[in-house]
Parts: C-alpha cells; sequence; structure tokens
C-alpha cells in the first residue's frame, strides 16, 4: 500500500493495525501531541461496548419491523396476485439477491477499512477507499444493466413458467434489474455508513422507506395494480433510501471529496484480497438461502416456488432477527483489533454467540414443534388442501434445524472477518453451498423428492459442516478450549433456553 499523509492523531501507544493483504500498519504517536486536533471523520464516537449495544438496539427494531411487515404481507400478497404470481415475485426477487455476488464482498471491505482509517484519523485513507470503493461499483451497474437485459430474454426458457406469465415476468425483470443497476453505486453510503458504525442513521431510512413502500404498494394492490407496479414501487424506494444513505454519509464526512485522482487500484486489491473472503461466505449464504426456489423455479414451477417460500418464512425471520442482532460486531471488532486489544474482541465473541444461542433454540423448537398450526393460522386458508399445509410444516420442520446450526455460527464468522481471519470459513461455507444445491438437484431430478426432499439436501451439508467442522476451526483460530466454551457459551446458552 502505498504510504500515506497522516493528519495530526492522539495514541497512548504503537499500534499495530492488520490489513487484508497480511501487512502490518504502524501508527506511531507522541503522548505529547494529546491535545492535537482530530480530524473531523465523523461525529463524536461512543466507546465500542455502549456502541455495539447501541447498534444492536437498532439493528434488532429494523430487523423485526422488517420481518413483522414481509410476515404480514405474504397474505396480501398471496390473496391479490395468487400462487402462479406471487411465485414469480419471489423468482425475481431471488434472482436479484445474487447483485450482492457481484459486488465480490468490497461492501465488506469498506466496512473493514473505513473503521482502520478512522482510527489512525486518516482523511486521506478514507477518501481513497470510498472513491476507489465509487469506481467499483460504477463498473458493477453496468455489468447489472447486461445481466438484466440477457435474463428479460432468457426468462421464459430457463424456468418453467406458463406461457401466459413469461411476457409479465420479464417485464419485472426489467423493471427490478434497472432499479438495482442505478442502485449499485449507491450501496456505497450503506458500508460507509456502517463502517462509521452508524448503524441508527441507516436504520431509520430503512424504518421510513420500508413503511412507505408496504403501504404504497398494499394501497395499489387493492386497486387492482399487479406485479408491475410492484417492481417499481420496490426498485424506487431502493433507490431514494440508498440515495438518502449517501447524502448523510457524505455530511459525516465532510473533508472528504469525490474525485478520479483519490481512486487507488493497489487499494482497490487489497480491499479485494479481503472482500473475496468475505464474498465467499456471504455469497454461500446466499446460495444456500435462495438456490433453493431458483432450482424450484427450474424443475417444479412458479407455484411450488411460492409454496416454499411460505414454508421458510418462519425460517427467514429467525435470520433477519439474528443477523440485526450481529450486524454491529464486525466494525465494533475491527475497531478494538486496531487497537490489538485482543481480550475484549474474545469477550465479544462469547457474548455474542451465547446471545445468539438463547434466541436460535427457542425459536427454532416453536417452529419445529409448532410449526404445522403456525403454518394453518397464518396462511391455511390461502391454500385449501391441509395436506398441502402438513407437507409445508415437515419442509419447516427440517429448514429449522438447518439454520439454527448455521445460524449459530454467524457470530463466530463476523469476529473472524472483523479481524480479517475468515478465510477458511469462507471456503467451508462455499463447499457447503456446493453440497446443497447438488444435493437439491438431485432430490428433485433423480429421487423426485420434491419440496421435502430439498429441505433434506440442505440439513445435511449444514449439519456437517457448521454442526462441527466450523465449531473446532473457530475456537482453534480464538485459542479457546472446547470446555472454556461449553462453560462460557452453550451451558448458560441452553439454560436460558430452557
Amino acid at each position: 500500500m502505498n504510504a500515506q499523509t497522516k493528519l495530526p492523531v492522539a495514541q497512548m501507544r504503537v499500534d499495530d493495525l492488520r490489513t487484508s493483504a497480511g501487512e502490518r500498519r504502524t501508527v506511531v504517536s507522541d503522548p505529547a501531541r494529546a491535545d492535537a486536533p482530530r480530524p473531523k471523520v465523523a461525529a463524536a464516537r461512543m466507546v465500542t461496548s455502549r456502541r455495539l449495544v447501541f447498534n444492536t438496539f437498532f439493528n434488532v427494531v429494523t430487523a423485526v419491523s422488517n420481518a413483522l411487515v414481509a410476515f404480514l404481507v405474504v397474505r396480501v400478497f398471496l390473496g391479490h396476485l395468487g400462487e402462479a404470481r406471487y411465485g414469480i415475485w419471489v423468482l425475481v426477487g431471488s434472482v436479484f439477491r445474487y447483485r450482492y455476488v457481484l459486488s465480490l464482498g468490497l461492501s465488506s471491505a469498506v466496512n473493514r477499512y473505513i473503521p482502520l482509517y478512522v482510527a489512525q484519523g486518516d482523511e486521506e485513507g478514507i477518501a481513497r477507499v470510498i472513491n476507489t470503493g465509487l469506481l467499483f461499483f460504477s463498473c458493477l451497474a453496468a455489468i447489472l444493466t447486461a445481466g438484466t437485459a440477457v435474463i428479460y430474454l432468457k426468462m421464459g426458457d430457463w424456468f418453467a413458467l406458463d406461457a401466459d406469465l413469461v411476457p409479465t415476468a420479464a417485464l419485472v425483470v426489467l423493471i427490478v434489474g434497472f432499479g438495482s443497476a442505478i442502485g449499485a453505486p449507491l450501496q456505497l453510503g450503506s458500508a460507509v455508513l456502517s463502517g462509521l458504525q452508524r448503524y441508527d442513521i441507516s436504520g431509520v431510512i430503512s424504518l421510513i422507506a420500508l413503511i412507505a413502500r408496504t403501504t404504497v404498494a398494499i394501497v395499489l394492490l387493492q386497486r387492482g395494480f399487479g406485479l408491475l407496479m410492484l417492481g417499481f414501487v420496490f426498485s424506487v424506494s431502493e433507490v431514494v433510501s440508498q440515495l438518502t444513505e449517501c447524502c448523510i454519509a457524505k455530511r459525516l464526512l465532510q473533508n472528504v471529496t469525490f474525485s478520479f485522482r483519490k481512486v487507488d487500484l493497489s487499494l482497490l486489491g487489497h480491499m479485494l484480497g479481503y472482500g473475496i473472503n468475505t464474498f465467499l461466505y456471504m455469497t454461500s449464504a446466499l446460495i444456500i438461502y435462495k438456490a433453493s426456489n431458483l432450482v424450484i423455479g427450474v424443475f417444479l414451477g412458479a407455484a411450488d416456488v411460492s409454496r416454499f417460500d411460505v414454508a421458510c418464512t418462519g425460517v427467514v425471520l429467525m435470520m433477519q432477527f439474528l443477523y440485526a442482532l450481529t450486524a454491529a460486531i464486525k466494525p465494533a471488532v475491527s475497531d478494538l483489533d486496531a487497537r490489538d486489544d485482543r481480550q475484549r474482541v474474545k469477550e465479544i465473541a462469547f457474548l455474542t454467540q451465547k446471545y445468539s444461542l438463547l434466541f436460535l433454540i427457542p425459536a427454532s423448537c416453536f417452529l419445529i414443534v409448532m410449526g404445522r398450526e403456525f403454518l394453518t393460522v397464518w396462511v391455511g386458508d390461502r391454500f385449501g388442501d391441509p395436506a398441502v399445509i402438513a407437507s409445508l410444516a415437515q419442509v419447516l420442520a427440517i429448514m429449522a434445524v438447518a439454520y439454527c446450526l448455521r445460524l449459530a455460527q454467524h457470530s463466530n464468522f463476523l469476529v473472524l472477518v472483523g479481524r480479517g481471519q475468515h478465510r477458511v470459513f469462507g471456503v467451508l461455507t462455499a463447499a457447503m453451498a456446493v453440497l446443497c444445491v447438488c444435493g437439491s438437484v438431485f432430490a428433485v431430478r433423480v429421487l423426485d423428492a420434491g419440496l421435502v426432499g430439498i429441505a433434506y439436501a440442505n440439513l445435511v451439508p449444514m449439519a456437517i459442516v457448521c454442526g462441527l467442522v466450523l465449531p473446532l476451526y473457530f475456537n482453534r483460530k480464538m485459542q479457546m478450549s472446547v470446555s472454556e466454551s461449553v462453560v462460557r457459551v452453550w451451558h448458560p446458552a441452553i439454560l436460558g433456553a430452557l
């Protein structure tokens, strides 16, 4: 990495700062300059523990709101659109979830590098990160535009859709795809805000967009509008919320300017080197989450996509809440790691996994035991046939076990990614995703096991990788013994859940 011009920074000692490429950056400071003015890179910062709690609160509020809205609107969408058209909406959403794959983990790298440069007080470094990221995401927008055109032309060939629904599905692809392309450079704002540990701002913007989007969509559905309207409302709300985040991030970084002269291709290489490991993990998680819908769409049809999505909604709610509960871990760990405070990093690892399990264990047990009743009360009248509900309840129970095992490792991943030590985690998760996809295709095409077979195809790899391999790897990487993990995490978590 090129040498940078350092602004005055108040530091108590020499800190060893890790980077993704394995470099060591040394920040030398003079205690006599403790009263030197700090650069205006952000508003006054809380200590890490308070900021972690503060950010977690806003993340949880946002996630709960999104989860409740998603839960409630499924009935509305099913009622107004029907199984096949709702299945198309889910299918298109699943396709464009993969737009995050194209970012190659660069958002995660921005989220990592911003706290490091803030800890150093290096405004020039922050400017290089932002301008380099902006160039990359602008190129990503062009790729998304071309990809949208290809999917639009091939929609009827690639998916098992009724002929009369193909034109509508293709137009929804155009609307959602072009909206994603416009929003690609704007996603930098969210990455910067999370790097500054300002999840409160992102949370408020997300809540406002959620309320506005949901209200407009329901009103227009009741007035006879359909899938095209949903795509337009979704795309506009995403672009507006992302643009708002960019504007606020710019206000927080008043001294950071946008200029192609600040683009640093060598820094981009380091960021991609770091981000590619996060990319492997997040892409694999996305594949596990959404590939089942794509397999069903290719081999079974839109109605089955709709049913599987409904069956997994309870699991998705659990996942969203857990992601929100743990989202603030990575920048906090990055900040502590920059200060070489390994003991507090270890404490965060213990606490976040324990509290994750305190939520996951009872939530999963509820979905397993009460899944059929849950689905009957929620959408039983939308499907009519009790046999369908019984089959979906079985899918829900299997997926609840699988995701409980996988999500139990999510906080561990965030701790390692905050330290830049997550390569093996990403590779193992990628291997698990490949097994899930191959198993799903085998279950449908060879065994003709339907939706239940796809659920089991997800469970088996997750049980092996997340139930055994990843916990052992994490304990070794963090220098924790099995007995210490049991005493500090599993024992209190199981007692609390009971």
